[in-house]
């Protein structure tokens, strides 16, 4: 049976997620609500549409939110391996919302060579360069956390953060470029804008799509090859009473692996020392590998 600090141990790191995607909400919400607010007082269309962007975060960053509280629940009779795959369905939403918000971004732009070119503003400007820098440092933070604590929701949203950070920056570019057209009187340059939208809204859905793949790879319960299991055979065969490690089946839950053990033991021994042995596999497998949530172990004979 695992320790009080083992169970605490395993929390931590969600908690500290689920801080991560908390912060992350807020912060689109207060982007979304400066690009917005700054693009409607100066007319730039570009930030406007850079605060729709921001918007698909805000529904991002909620899902991921929602997802982490999800799986935070500890296992239950209907759910006994834990609710550990709303994270994957967290990151799968993410994943939508970076595609449709990619559509919206690209009919904004081609729209936009069909409107007069909106005058540029300096405000809009150091906006955007604010939404990049800011958005770049989020980015940086999350994904580190997100790789440490090995969390999919975690890690998509910290990608949907760097597709904020390219769209800001071609609304930088764009709006850079038309004040320079302004002031050299040039307004065929004011079209720097749209164009530039319309090519980071590829990449948006690029990255999105990429994600979606692989989040729909996770939720198949995509099994760890045999090269992955090694070291956990070879811990096996390490355990007392183990003659043969018949097979190691270690596939994916969400954050975490669900192992399936079937290991060969002396045919002579008790019901009760068989199970000894399961238990030992078990609670050793659980103590060094700390992504294993749950070890089922069948006992075969010796033969």
């Amino acid at each position: 049976m695992n320790s009080r600090k083992d169970v605490v141990g395993r929390r931590e790191p969600r908690n500290e997620s689920g801080k991560m995607a908390g912060f992350s909400l807020y912060f689109n919400i207060f982007l979304t609500v400066l690009k917005g607010t700054v693009g409607l007082l100066v007319h730039s269309q570009a930030l406007i549409a850079d605060a729709v962007h921001s918007g698909a975060d805000v529904f991002g960053s909620f899902a991921v939110l929602v997802g982490m509280r999800v799986a935070r629940r500890p296992a239950d009779k209907d759910h006994p391996y834990g609710h550990g795959k709303a994270e994957i369905v967290a990151a799968s939403l993410v994943a939508v919302l970076l595609i449709l918000a990619a559509f919206e971004v690209a009919s904004s732009a081609v729209r936009q060579f069909f409107l007069p070119p909106p005058e540029p503003d300096v405000w809009a400007l150091a906006t955007a360069v604010f939404a990049v820098i800011s958005k770049e440092v989020v980015y940086r933070y999350q994904i580190r956390i997100g790789k440490r604590i090995n969390s999919p929701a975690l890690i998509a949203g910290a990608k949907d953060h760097r597709s904020d950070v390219y769209a800001s920056l071609a609304a930088a570019v764009g709006i850079g470029i038309a004040l320079l057209g302004a002031w050299w009187q040039v307004r065929i340059l004011f079209y720097a804008d749209p164009l530039a939208a319309l090519v980071v809204s590829i990449l948006i859905a690029h990255m999105g799509y990429k994600m979606a793949v692989e989040s729909y790879t996770s939720l198949l319960e995509q099994v760890l090859t045999s090269e992955e299991t090694s070291e956990m055979e070879t811990m096996i065969y390490d355990i007392h009473g183990v003659r043969r490690v018949d097979s190691v089946r270690a596939r994916s839950h969400g954050t975490y692996l669900v192992v399936d053990v079937r290991i060969s033991v002396d045919p002579e021994l008790t019901v009760l020392a068989g199970h000894e042995i399961a238990r030992a596999v078990k609670h050793s497998m659980m103590q060094k590998f700390p992504r294993v949530q749950e070890v089922l172990v069948h006992i075969n004979p010796y033969l």
